[in-house]
């Protein structure tokens, strides 16, 4: 638990909630802004909270710690500029700073940003980092485990029972990393019709976050692999503008460093590599001392690109762009293994390929085309037509790589592997739309989409999907308002590659959701009725289904479902006084099929007792309740809100392999994941004068979950168990939390 006690003061200028506290900064929007005025406020005050349980899971992008807390806001107006400037958690992890400067013919603006990721504040690992990204365990206890003295990493329910050597050793530690932005832009205007802007940022990434590490399927490892890169971002463009159209061309220049390329982890299995190599030990564990893995490689990207816009007769308007995009990285390439055993005059005399890397760098490059036409046209008042055409084409330049020949979690060399595909796409899609306003207070639109996918180095060469549309929007009156829409899509595939299903060992049958042909259908209905001027009721319902088939489709997924109800009502008394609700409910649901079984020629691969079934549901259900009471007695104002969601997502296992493993004992069904948020905020503000004024704010937060990924140590709740069934892990998953928090402030407005 992290508790402690807090104090703060936050407030957009002129509001009096507090509940917005940690979202993006809002620019000033005084009512009534005369030439010349100076507007701004000073929001200084504490906050104090009291939290148990998994709080990283209810902060996740923000900073609640206990402390001061400081908002700023200031506006300068004159008929010769406009100047306005905001600091927001000033100091926090969650900080941000903004600045803005419009004046005659110049615009500038400025900002830093501070956004934190909040894994967990209940991890720990056995693991000690040496260098950035070199992570090591005590040789001591790897040789006892290597010895099978001691219990490492759990095989079997006996060894469950027992507590790991390498639980005793672990540390515990905050994981976490901090995301932080600068940024800046400048646009001046040379004259009436010709202008030119630049835009530049820096993100850098600090901190660190959960790795998957592993050595074999039952030797599972988690690394808190550290983060140290950032990305430069720069852009500029030079715009030209008449009346009747303009022109723009444009430069972006993007450059990702990464300070840390590779990860390097000891095996909490064992003290020394398997000499010689044991050809199962990528399943059984008995491999290398020590696992490599390469992490994001730097990177560059440059694109430069044209605009234009033309307004025609007849209400009509065309524009388009075209842009050409180089993407490149030539990182030195890490070798096929870390393990020595494995790199043996011996070892390359049976796998020559392994001896060198077919080159030593990536030399990785990507060309890209996008282009894009728009054309709207009102030609007479009763239709409207719309047209747009984009173009997209990626083609890679990447030499190919022979992977023929390569090392399975650098325990055992395989011939099994082929060389690496030239991910080339190009997609095609046309958009047409018209608008009829044939009767009053009635808007009639149709649509069709064609989308055409050409690509490479997949299981289907070529997608093509055609997709159908209509809605209509009804204002019979003032009362009410109907808009409905439905949408079919149907998407096929040609081109058939049966090599890449049997070069990865795939089942023959399986199909991958984001190119099997796939039928869609999805509609809409909204109502809003407005039976006085004080009330709105809205109702809405949206339902979908994805149909995935085609010839020779077996395994993958087979079909979803998704099903959303919405009903809210606002209740407006007064000006200024509102109160409401919406209730919103939403179903998914899956199917899919798989077959559990040895790759061929294993009799196995073909029987059809070895298939299993999962309908995987879910069942979202959200509350969010609000009373606004400005001025609800002098100088005082009151705001109330309650937010509420529960989700319950269940799998049901089904086919002949699920009853076959049931009746040997050895099935076992996957709990249903559930999580229920509540969050309850008030806030209080009473001005002594025009501009002084005090705040109290209360938050209070709740989290609930239960989730299989979570386990924690026998009979206490809460506590990370890091040594489960085949893994050494950090602990991370999610789990309860809760959180109050309280803020007390000094207003003032200028």
């Amino acid at each position: 638990m992290r508790a402690t006690l807090v104090t703060i003061a936050t407030l957009v200028f002129g509001s009096a909630s507090l509940l917005e506290a940690q979202q993006p900064m809002v620019p000033l929007p005084p009512p009534e802004l005369t030439t010349g005025a100076t507007l701004g406020s000073v929001d200084l005050g504490a906050r104090g909270t009291d939290t148990s349980g998994d709080v990283a899971r209810l902060e996740r992008y923000r900073d609640i710690d206990s402390g001061a807390f400081a908002r700023l806001l200031f506006r300068k107006d004159t008929d010769q500029y406009l100047f306005q400037a905001s600091a927001f958690n000033i100091g926090a992890q969650d900080q941000r700073y903004q600045a803005q400067y419009n004046g005659r013919g110049i615009r500038f603006s400025g900002m830093f940003d501070s956004i934190p990721t909040n894994y967990t504040f209940l991890s720990s690992s056995p693991w000690v980092q040496q260098t950035p990204d070199v992570f090591t365990l005590d040789l001591a206890a790897r040789q006892q485990v290597q010895n099978k003295q001691v219990v490492g990493v759990p095989q079997n329910a006996n060894e469950l029972n027992s507590a790991s050597i390498y639980r005793g050793l672990a540390n515990p530690f905050d994981l976490q990393s901090l995301r932080q932005t600068t940024s800046a832009s400048v646009a001046y205007d040379f004259s009436n019709t010709l202008g030119f802007d630049a835009t530049f940022s820096n993100i850098k990434r600090s901190g660190q976050q959960p790795v998957g590490a592993s050595f074999a399927f039952n030797v599972a490892t988690e690394v808190p692999s550290t983060l140290d890169n950032h990305t430069n971002d720069l852009s500029a463009g030079l715009e030209w503008t008449r009346p009747k159209g303009m022109f723009r061309i444009g430069w972006n220049g993007s450059w990702f460093d990464n300070n840390v390329t590779e990860l390097v982890w000891d095996n909490p299995y064992r003290a020394t590599d398997t000499n010689p190599y044991d050809p199962s030990g990528y399943s059984n564990g008995n491999g290398p001392a020590r696992g490599r893995l390469a992490l994001p490689p730097s990177n560059n990207l440059n694109s430069v690109s044209a605009f234009g816009l033309y307004k025609l007769p007849s209400h009509t308007t065309v524009n388009g762009s075209l842009a050409f995009t180089r993407m490149s990285q030539d990182n030195a390439l890490i070798p096929f293994t870390i393990n020595p055993v494995l790199q043996t005059p011996a070892v390359f005399a049976q796998y020559p390929g392994l001896a060198a890397l077919p080159r030593p760098t990536a030399e990785a490059l990507v060309h890209g085309v996008n282009g894009f036409v728009n054309l709207t046209s009102r030609p007479v008042n009763y239709l409207g037509l719309t047209a747009r055409y984009r173009y997209n084409d990626h083609t890679s330049l990447t030499p190919i790589f022979d992977g023929t020949q390569y090392v399975v979690f650098d325990a055992a060399p395989r011939n099994s592997g082929f060389p690496s595909q030239q991910y080339d796409i190009t997609q095609n899609t046309l958009d047409l739309d018209g608008t009829l306003y044939l009767v009053k207070y009635t808007a009639i639109r149709v649509g069709y989409t064609l989308d055409d996918y050409h690509r490479t180095g997949r299981e289907f060469n070529d997608t093509t999907e055609h997709i159908f549309r209509a809605s209509a929007d009804v204002i019979g009156n003032q009362f009410v308002t109907v808009r409905g829409m439905y949408q079919h899509g149907q998407r096929t595939g040609s081109g058939f590659a049966s090599d890449i299903i049997e070069d990865g060992g795939y089942q023959p049958g399986l199909r991958f959701y984001d190119e099997a042909d796939r039928d869609r259908n999805a509609g809409t209905v909204l109502f809003t009725v407005t039976p006085t001027s004080m009330v709105d009721v809205t109702f809405s319902v949206t339902a979908g289904k994805d149909t995935y088939s085609g010839p020779g489709h077996e395994f993958g997924l087979l079909d979803n479902t998704n099903t959303t109800y919405n009903i809210g009502i606002d209740f407006t008394p007064r000006p200024g006084v509102s109160v409401g609700g919406n209730y919103g409910r939403q179903h998914f649901d899956t199917n899919q099929k798989s077959r559990q079984a040895n790759p061929a020629p294993d009799p196995t691969f073909t029987d059809p007792n070895r298939d299993w079934t999962l309908n995987n549901t879910e069942n979202d259900n959200n509350v969010t309740l609000f009373v606004d009471l400005p001025k609800i007695a002098r100088q005082t104002n009151l705001r109330f809100t309650y937010d509420f969601s529960d989700s319950d997502n269940g799998f049901l296992f089904g086919g002949p392999n699920t009853s076959r493993l049931a009746s040997i004992g050895q099935f076992i069904p996957l709990p249903n994941v559930t999580n229920k948020w509540q969050r309850f905020a008030a806030d209080a503000q009473y001005f002594f004068t025009g501009r002084i004024g005090i705040g109290l704010t209360y938050w209070f937060e709740k989290l609930d979950e239960t989730d299989f990924a979570a386990i924690d140590l026998p009979g206490q709740p809460g506590a990370p168990r890091i040594d489960y069934l085949g893994e050494i892990s950090a602990g991370y998953g999610p789990r309860p939390a809760k959180a109050n928090t309280f803020f007390v402030r000094l207003l003032y407005l200028y």
